[in-house]
């Protein structure tokens, strides 16, 4: 895909940061706040700062960054047991391992909990980043959650009415049980928001807990038949749906 993010006209810097392929714009923010940012060999700590793609040099930590000619976006079906990070002090085991050697510089879009599986999207691309992970623009993403004990069908709208945890308000967007009984250990869970924990919390705040989360599905991607561990690049047709998506009113 050409890289829709660079203009020419001067630009926010977290905006160009991310189109670099530095992270989405809340990461970039924090490298500019924390003083790893360079323009013109000046360090910026303005969080409105613009800078003019065509003349100005832009560093972070001394190394010069330039948007790529082309974006990268890569599906994976993270497994259990895997933290959504790209670099980790404490160097437990990240997704980071599971992408291929020769992969260009990419970041997760959204997280998984260390115990949650599926669906994990990396790209370089922080404009579609932006879009598909601020909880302003309500990207669905879809979830099967087996549950225990089993979970009763009168208390699913509890579900979606949600409840209040430390200040966040925690609700799905639509909740379903797995068959026709009126009970059942598999949730089907649609999610606009993505707060840490959130599936995890509130089924622990009606007294439940979650067995296993999977994600299946995000915005207009779905999992399919990729297997636990594996990663493979997005189709062209995948990449227009995404990239589509900002462009839908």
């Amino acid at each position: 895909m050409e890289d829709k993010a660079i203009q020419s006209h001067p630009m926010r810097l977290n905006k160009y940061l991310a189109a670099c392929g530095l992270g989405a714009r809340r990461t970039c923010e924090q490298l500019i706040s924390e003083g790893h940012v360079s323009i013109n060999e000046y360090t910026v700590t303005d969080l409105a700062t613009m800078v003019s793609p065509q003349t100005d040099t832009v560093c972070v930590d001394g190394e010069p960054i330039r948007p790529p000619t082309s974006h990268v976006y890569i599906m994976m079906n993270k497994p259990k047991g895997y933290i959504t990070t790209m670099k980790d002090p404490e160097n437990r085991r990240s997704v980071v391992s599971l992408l291929p050697k020769s992969t260009r510089r990419v970041f997760p879009v959204g997280r998984l909990d260390r115990d949650s599986e599926g669906l994990l999207l990396f790209t370089s691309d922080g404009s579609t980043a932006h879009y598909l992970s601020h909880p302003r623009f309500r990207i669905e993403r879809f979830y099967r959650v087996d549950v225990s004990p089993p979970f009763p069908r009168n208390l699913l709208r509890s579900l979606e009415h949600g409840v209040r945890s430390h200040g966040e308000e925690l609700a799905v967007h639509k909740a379903s049980l797995e068959g026709r009984r009126a009970v059942g250990r598999q949730l089907n869970l649609i999610l606009r928001t993505g707060r840490k924990r959130e599936i995890r919390r509130l089924l622990e705040a009606h007294g439940y807990q979650a067995r296993r989360i999977l994600r299946y599905g995000f915005g207009p991607l779905r999992l399919g038949s990729l297997s636990t561990g594996e990663s493979r690049t997005l189709t062209r047709a995948e990449i227009s749906l995404l990239t589509s998506l900002e462009h839908t009113p």
